[in-house]
């Protein structure tokens, strides 16, 4: 049985702090999984999701626990 994978969720919030979108994420650890959100936030596109009132704040977590917060900025790179 390989490694366990930690469950992440996420939530992008817009300027008012409303939440526009929000999922799930799997790692080995915390650097893999904001990697695969990394990559989930460069496809948004490909779903037909294009997130609107900027700037964005982005916030991970696991459980209870806040693991990351990217600041608001005018776009999430």
């Amino acid at each position: 049985m390989g490694p366990r994978h930690e469950q992440y969720r996420w939530w992008l919030l817009d300027g008012d702090l409303e939440v526009v979108l929000d999922g799930k994420v799997a790692g080995a650890s915390l650097v893999a999984a904001l990697a695969d959100l990394s990559q989930q936030i460069d496809r948004l596109h490909e779903r037909g999701q294009h997130p609107t009132h900027h700037p964005y704040k982005l916030i991970v977590y696991k459980g209870a626990s806040v693991v990351a917060v990217r600041p608001a900025t005018l776009g999430i790179c």
